[in-house]
């Protein structure tokens, strides 16, 4: 089971969008975005006030008040008894002070643990790990009998385990907590954050609602043995003071933000989107006991819409991505087939207008004497190409018809002459069928036009059947696309085309004594003109409509995938359930 078994169609489903991406793909990217990051550096400083309560001091303020002493730069045990700079510290009424900046620690890469660790579920629940470049605190720690402490460390660099804040965390709606101490109104706001579909797929709007639903949790410091003494003051100043304060307002920890680009153009238009956590499945069944890799294998799916109603996910039957594709894409993504081929339709339809053609005979008669006049042109109702519902099997060939036309008209008249002895009749029409296919990566449009044509004449009370009524056009052309992306996720086709032609041959030969004497001369005449001259109109509209659907496909008004701004895509393909999929790489963050 793979992208190929994707049926959004399914009502279990019905969603227009899914992107899925692996575990194993978002770390490699959020460490690449994290180690080119250029976050601000951030100073988080705390004094105690009249009643000891720890409050927030400016840093610049905090040195101001300090006379010039700045916390960080006082090393690791000094005595706060006899050093000066600890001293205007002190009369400052100085707590502590973090100093942090996200990034990637100055550790072997290999050794840094994962950012993201996926569960299982609708809440699309995450163990989350906020890493920083940069981390030292500063402050004191109060004994017995007055005695105080002067603390100032750093996370390791060069080897050894970095510090960082653990969470577990859900990026998919959460019920609001009337007992949490984050406010209603800012968990609302992370709620529609969540949901938020401007730069929904690019791994930094995944940072950002990782770090902003930190909030929602009770964060853990690592990496810090719990019995040392800076463990007891971060946590009193980071995990207590810092996340209260931000609890409160919501804004982001340590002032992470990321630009947000206009989007690139995109076709699908979404509305909401919603997410969840899809671990690996083996024949269909969740695994027991999973490997690393198979943990690896585990997918953050996004689910959207085109309606902003937020869409609720549901467990897939199938994996996106199988085991032994992780280590070649970051993900995939699947187009809900009536979304794509009802755009299609659109597309293609005016192209094909060209080809519904109107025929029409007329006969009268002066005396003994006759005349026929045949005429085409463009229709005025032409007929489009409609989405097949329900899709059926695929056929014998592999290809599963998605869209139709069916035009016809028919033209008939016959007239007799003054005396009644003689009177002629014929038809003169014109059907045209389409169907259009897909199979793999490509899509075949198959057009079928044929005309009809028959005369026929009495006299004397004797019938002849001058023209037999036969289809002297039947053609079929078939124009075969294959599926390509170009690097702004603008879908690309290639073309190849060819005409069958099972026209029967011309027939006229007139019987009785018209035909004898020579008086259908001029009518044979004009039959055969007619014939001609349509078949070189079809054969010239058929060959203007491939270049003109093709120019159409490949021109401004091409598909463009969603999530352009955060993947490249290959290998496009129709699945089992005619969705138009593609493989996904995410592109470098920085």
């Amino acid at each position: 089971m793979s992208v190929s078994q994707s049926n959004l169609s399914d009502p279990h489903y019905g969603y227009d969008l899914v992107v899925a991406v692996t575990q194993a793909s978002v770390n490699a990217t959020l460490k690449q975005y994290l180690a080119g990051l250029s976050a601000p550096e951030v100073f988080i400083c705390y004094v105690y006030d009249t009643n000891n309560n720890l409050v927030p001091i400016d840093y610049k303020t905090l040195v101001a008040n300090a006379g010039g002493t700045d916390p960080f730069s006082i090393p690791n045990n000094a005595k706060p008894a006899t050093d000066p700079g600890l001293q205007k510290l002190t009369a400052a009424n100085f707590a502590g002070a973090v100093k942090a900046q996200i990034g990637l620690p100055d550790l072997p890469l290999e050794s840094l643990p994962a950012i993201a660790t996926f569960g299982a579920g609708s809440s699309a629940p995450v163990l989350f790990k906020l890493l920083c470049s940069e981390f030292q605190i500063t402050g004191f720690q109060y004994g017995p009998r007055g005695s105080a402490t002067w603390i100032n460390q750093s996370q390791p660099t060069g080897s050894g385990t970095p510090w960082y804040f653990s969470a577990n965390v859900f990026l998919n709606d959460a019920p609001v907590d009337p007992n949490s101490p984050v406010p209603p109104a800012v968990q609302q706001r992370i709620n529609e954050l969540r949901h938020s579909v401007q730069n929904a797929f690019t791994i930094q709007k995944l940072f950002l609602d990782l770090s902003t639903a930190i909030l929602e949790s009770s964060p853990r410091i690592e990496g810090i043995p719990e019995g040392w003494p800076v463990w007891s003051l971060i946590s009193q100043l980071f995990l207590g003071a810092y996340f209260g304060k931000l609890q409160q307002k919501g804004d982001p920890v340590l002032s992470y933000s990321f630009t947000v680009h206009a989007p690139r153009p995109t076709t699908l238009q979404l509305g909401a989107v919603s997410r969840e956590c899809s671990p690996l499945l083996l024949n269909g069944q969740k695994i027991n006991n999973p490997s690393p890799a198979q943990l690896n294998a585990t997918e953050l799916v996004y689910v959207g819409t085109q309606s902003t109603t937020v869409p609720t996910p549901v467990p897939f039957a199938w994996n996106w991505v199988e085991l032994g594709e992780v280590n070649a894409v970051s993900g995939v993504q699947a187009v809900r087939r009536d979304v794509f081929f009802n755009y299609f339709s659109n597309l293609i339809n005016p192209e094909t207008a060209a080809l519904c053609i109107s025929t029409h005979v007329e006969m009268h008669h002066s005396g003994e004497n006759f005349t026929i006049s045949y005429s085409s042109g463009q229709s005025s109702s032409p007929q489009p190409f409609r989405v097949i519902s329900p899709i059926g099997q695929p056929g014998s060939d592999g290809f599963t018809d998605v869209l139709s036309l069916s035009f016809a008209n028919n033209s008939s008249d016959d007239s007799t002459s003054s005396t009644h002895l003689v009177s002629i009749s014929g038809d003169y029409n014109y059907d045209m069928t389409g169907r259009v296919a897909v199979k793999g990566n490509q899509i075949r449009i198959q057009i079928h036009a044929t005309v009809y044509m028959e005369f026929r004449h009495h006299e004397v009370g004797v019938g002849y059947t001058d023209l037999p009524g036969r289809n002297y056009y039947d053609k079929t052309l078939t124009v075969l696309y294959t599926l390509g992306v170009d690097q702004n996720g603008a879908l690309q086709v290639t073309e190849t085309h060819g005409t069958q032609d099972t026209s029967a041959a011309w027939a006229y030969d007139p019987g009785g004594i018209l035909g004898k004497f020579g008086f259908e001369n001029k009518l044979r005449d004009a039959v055969t003109d007619v014939e001609n001259k349509l078949a070189a109109r079809i054969d010239s509209a058929f060959t203007t409509y491939v270049g003109q659907m093709t120019a159409t496909i490949n021109g401004y008004r091409a598909w463009v995938f969603p999530g352009n701004d955060a993947f490249t895509f290959k290998n496009l393909g129709f699945s089992s359930g005619s969705d138009l999929t593609a493989q996904l790489t995410y592109v470098n963050p920085n």
